[in-house]
């Protein structure tokens, strides 16, 4: 019995060491795994922190860009109204060149009336010139001919003038309609060049407008992945709390245990040492007694 007894208490003191042992180890290991969730705690704040920041920014360059591919379609709107307006511009420069050319065609079949209103004259004053030599031939039957005659050189006189006078202003008009037909033409050409110079600064802002569009949406993007991983971030520090919380719930219960561990370790070995030292004097006083009576 007494083997028995020192053998129990011997197993017992070994395995409430152990328990011990690995109690010690449990709270090491807590205490690990504590300091590492708080320092995972920390880092996942800033990392929230920054994710935020992230976010708010992002949104901010969101609204940017938004703004900017506006700007950009009514930057575009206003290049085609102008585009619109210098073709326009360019067909009534056309038309002004055409109406001119036109003029001066006309005016040239004036210049040909007037040379033949002055070839007319020029005969007609050689005409009269020669009945009024033959209205002096004739004496004084020929002089009311002569008269008429001197008249009609006269009427003649005038139109060979007054032809001379129409050629001298078409042709002023002609020279002023070549020149302002010319300049006409210089307008046209440099409004189509005008046009061909806003229709690149179109076709840019259009590329520069789709751009923008696919820059936006790109940044929508980023900003609901961030806003995701923010999301993410938050729960996973909720989650890193909540394993610090246990851990710190844990090291207390093995701390609990350990003072367990002690008290049972003192008491109980206590307790079993008292009963193997009454029954080592149980078994002296059977002894004695056996001694006793075979005395």
């Amino acid at each position: 019995l007494a083997r028995s007894i020192e053998l129990m208490r011997v197993n017992l003191v070994n395995i409430v060491n152990e328990i011990k042992t690995y109690t010690n180890h449990s709270l090491s290991g807590i205490g690990k795994l504590s300091s590492g969730n708080n320092e995972l705690a920390a880092r996942t704040e800033e990392q929230a922190s920054a994710l935020e920041e992230t976010a708010s920014s992002m949104e901010e360059i969101s609204s940017t860009v938004k703004q900017n591919t506006e700007n950009v379609a009514n930057a575009a709107s206003i290049v085609l109204s102008a585009t619109n307006l210098s073709r326009n511009c360019g067909e009534e420069v056309n038309d002004v060149v055409r109406l001119m050319k036109d003029i001066s065609e006309y005016s040239n079949k004036i210049f040909e009336i007037t040379d033949v209103i002055d070839s007319i004259a020029f005969q007609t004053n050689i005409l009269a010139l020669n009945a009024s030599v033959e209205a002096a031939r004739a004496g004084e039957q020929g002089r009311g001919f002569a008269v008429v005659s001197g008249e009609v050189r006269e009427l003649a006189q005038k139109c060979t003038d007054s032809a001379k006078n129409i050629k001298i202003l078409i042709d002023n008009t002609v020279q002023k309609i070549s020149s302002g037909s010319d300049m006409a033409e210089k307008a046209g050409n440099s409004m189509l060049n005008v046009v061909n110079s806003i229709e690149k600064i179109n076709n840019i802002i259009s590329e520069i407008s789709i751009a923008s569009s696919e820059q936006s949406k790109g940044i929508e993007q980023i900003c609901t992945a961030v806003n995701e991983m923010d999301v993410v971030t938050q729960k996973n520090s909720n989650l890193v709390e909540q394993c610090a919380k246990q851990a710190s719930s844990i090291e207390m219960d093995a701390n609990e245990l350990l003072k367990m561990v002690e008290h049972f370790k003192t008491d109980y070995v206590i307790s079993l040492t008292h009963e193997k030292n009454k029954h080592n004097n149980t078994q002296k006083v059977f002894n004695n007694e056996d001694n006793w009576s075979s005395f």
